[in-house]
């Protein structure tokens, strides 16, 4: 197949265009600068999906059997901002845009990689978490937009992750700096309560091509392992050399302390963290886990060594 990869020189999006030249497909990116860590048999484009042309648009997806939006999402929006607004123009506004040209394009296959905060939406709609945290809304929003995007006759497969653990050259892991401000002195770490869901990169990676070389059609949380914070933050510090001594666990009243503290470092800089904070605080006191089986029965996703994947 020809497939585009929307991000494809990011931290997830190198892994998944290396997979799809190792099973043969040929791969174009569309990213905003000009990437330095892939491959020469990649085609390159640089834009902008927030305001490449429909043309031009139109000219880069043509001749796509299939399209991955493995763009990082934005998290924070500037200070000031119609905060609602903000996380639509960015998070989807430009996915609904680019599968609408594939769907001109006759593309007939689409995969996005979403959150697993949709999966927490779905599996607990009491916690109401589009309703208080702008970012959460706007992840769940793109997934419905993105299908009501295309036709019947285009399968659009969303996958739903966690925290992302590995390594990408010239791009840091998601979850080196929550290491770094969790850490306490050389020898402690702080940790939150709960419980959370941690995927690989390589099997992100895997599971992105498997759904669109099977047409994948539905919503498929991704995880490698369901594991407590104390435990997850022991083994990154241990795969950096740094294996902590204690590990204090957090009351989630200081969960939500340590938010908002860092709400306002945010609104120093000009920013506006998209979450809120006495909710980040209860989704991280509580068990935020997947089941593992769903892609391994419907993508094929065979287990993977997380603690290999940290140290590489």
């Amino acid at each position: 197949m020809k497939v585009l990869v929307a991000g494809g020189s990011g931290f997830i999006g190198q892994h998944i265009v290396r997979e799809l030249l190792s099973r043969g497909h040929d791969v174009t990116v569309l990213v905003r600068t000009p990437p330095t860590h892939l491959p020469d048999a990649v085609t390159v484009h640089l834009g902008d999906l927030t305001d490449l042309s429909e043309d031009r648009l139109d000219a880069i997806v043509a001749g796509h059997t299939g399209i991955i939006v493995a763009s990082a999402a934005a998290v924070a929006a500037p200070r000031g901002a119609d905060i609602a607004a903000f996380f639509h123009d960015a998070n989807v506004a430009p996915v609904v845009r680019l599968l609408a040209a594939g769907c001109r394009a006759q593309t007939d296959r689409a995969v996005i990689l979403g959150s697993f905060y949709a999966t927490q939406q779905r599996e607990q709609p009491k916690l109401r978490l589009a309703e208080r945290s702008p970012y959460i809304a706007s992840r769940i929003e793109q997934a419905g937009r993105a299908r009501a995007a295309v036709t019947a006759e285009t399968s659009v497969a969303i996958l739903e992750l966690p925290y992302v653990a590995g390594t990408t050259p010239g791009r840091r892991s998601p979850l080196e700096p929550m290491l770094r401000s969790m850490a306490v002195g050389d020898a402690d770490i702080l940790a939150y309560p709960g419980t959370t869901a941690v995927v690989t990169v390589t099997q992100t990676a895997r599971a992105a091509v498997s759904a669109v070389e099977r047409r994948a059609n539905g919503n498929y949380p991704l995880v490698t392992a369901n594991l407590p914070w104390a435990d997850l933050f022991t083994r990154l510090a241990t795969a950096s050399g740094r294996p902590p001594k204690r590990i204090w666990k957090l009351h989630p009243r200081a969960i939500e302390l340590l938010l908002r503290w860092a709400g306002i470092r945010q609104r120093r800089q000009g920013f506006i963290l998209g979450f809120d904070p006495a909710q980040w605080s209860e989704l991280h006191s509580t068990a935020m886990v997947l089941d593992p089986d769903i892609a391994r029965t419907e993508l094929g996703v065979e287990p993977e060594d997380l603690d290999k994947a940290l140290r590489t």
